[in-house]
């Protein structure tokens, strides 16, 4: 006779439901009052649409949270595949872009604001640059494939909050940067990790590094080179915007990690001091502070560039630095409207506050330069080409070199000759 297994299929199944609910639960461990970005009509939307329990938020929105630093982004982890995630967002009007759908990860886009919406994931294979997944709905098994444990914490719309690991909370709370787990292997599963155990660290860490991530780090660090340009540039641009990059610079390259962006030139107490005139004042560019790093040399910029794509504004900014710091008389008003008129006013505030960080006697000039570099209004050259030519000077270079030394004689007259005065110069 053959067995009847219905029942017990259905039980089962049932049991299996159940089980899922309470584990969810078994995680929760504190609340908070919901916030803002966790209500609003258009978070609400999402996650109405994902149905309660279904979906969390996960990861940088709850960290942030729970921190008191601001939301930016909201990331939502959730049970459904990506297809059921694209169907029920869909049936809700909600416009869905399918942009990491290889590895479970979907975009809805509500009246312009976007929520990343990825399946729950285990790792079937890792080579430390990419990873071929597949989907889960283990909330526990998710979150032992991330990286550090204050970002496993999950959140509902209620304000409950739910730690997987049963870790991420008290390392949150004691602001310390943890791998989940073994540290060697979640650096294994992706290199670019090391950089961003750094960043996190610099952002949100206090005291010293973890021992144990740090001696994977170092034990990694060989490796980063195999990461693609763009991934290294984009956490490297990340670790040298945080307030104060030079104390984590020195725990990378003591540790030997980064050695190439380690040049003889380089000034640590100038990057500290850049960095605080650029907190001080607000106008913080990680463009002058790469600068100040490569030693104020643009043989290492190159050199970096065998790791980093430099942005071609950063390497302008860089360029409009260099010159501007060669400018005689820069504690001047005159030198300052020269490098304005010339260079444009970020690119030379930028250049002020590397040389106040140089020479300290700028310090009582800067207020006044900065004045002069936000409120004075850029002349324009008052001839050009056609007056020149009118005044018998024919096309070509001769015309060119006339022009610009016409310019240069107004520049030294401060911008105050007018058209007829510098026709007559002419």
């Amino acid at each position: 006779m053959t067995p009847y297994f219905g029942d017990a299929i259905g039980y089962t199944s049932l049991i299996y439901s159940f089980l899922k609910d309470i584990t969810l639960e078994n995680y929760k461990a504190k609340q908070v009052k919901p916030q803002d970005w966790m209500v609003s009509r258009e978070t609400s939307r999402v996650m109405n649409a994902l149905e309660a329990g279904k979906a969390l938020f996960v990861g940088g929105c709850v960290r942030n949270m729970l921190l008191g630093e601001e939301v930016v982004d909201v990331d939502i982890a959730s049970q459904w595949t990506p297809q059921d995630v694209t169907e029920k967002l869909t049936a809700a009007g909600i416009r869905v872009v399918p942009t990491g759908i290889d590895h479970g990860t979907v975009t809805a886009i509500v009246d312009k604001k976007p929520y990343e919406i990825t399946t729950l994931r285990r790792d079937i294979e890792t080579d430390g640059r990419r990873a071929v997944v597949s989907f889960t709905e283990d909330w526990r098994e998710d979150a032992q494939r991330r990286d550090f444990t204050m970002n496993t914490l999950l959140a509902d719309p209620k304000g409950n909050i739910y730690d997987p690991t049963g870790e991420g909370i008290k390392d949150l709370e004691a602001r310390r940067v943890r791998f989940v787990g073994d540290p060697a292997t979640r650096i294994r599963e992706d290199y670019l990790r090391i950089l961003r155990f750094f960043r996190f660290h610099a952002q949100y860490g206090k005291g010293a590094p973890d021992t144990e991530g740090l001696k994977a780090c170092k034990a990694a660090a060989a490796e980063i080179p195999t990461l693609s340009k763009e991934r290294i540039t984009q956490e490297f641009l990340k670790i040298l915007s945080v307030d104060n990059p030079v104390d984590i610079l020195s725990v990378i390259f003591n540790n030997s990690v980064l050695t190439q962006f380690l040049f003889p030139e380089y000034q640590p107490d100038l990057l500290k001091h850049l960095c605080e005139f650029q907190n001080r004042f607000g106008i913080a560019f990680v463009s002058p502070r790469l600068y100040v790093l490569s030693g104020l040399s643009h043989d290492n910029i190159k050199r970096m560039e065998r790791l980093l794509l430099i942005p071609k504004v950063f390497k302008r900014d860089i360029e409009a630095i260099s010159e501007i710091l060669k400018l005689p008389d820069l504690g001047k008003d005159h030198a300052v409207k020269v490098a304005v008129y010339k260079h444009g006013r970020t690119s030379t505030a930028q250049a002020l506050i590397i040389e106040v960080a140089q020479d300290r006697v700028m310090n009582g000039y800067i207020n006044k330069a900065l004045e002069i570099i936000q409120k004075w209004d850029i002349p324009t050259f008052p001839v050009d080409g056609n007056d020149l030519m009118k005044a018998g000077i024919e096309k070509g270079p001769a015309l060119g070199a006339a022009l610009l030394k016409l310019e240069y004689w107004w520049i030294d007259q401060e911008f105050k000759p007018d058209r007829k005065a510098c026709l007559a110069q002419l």
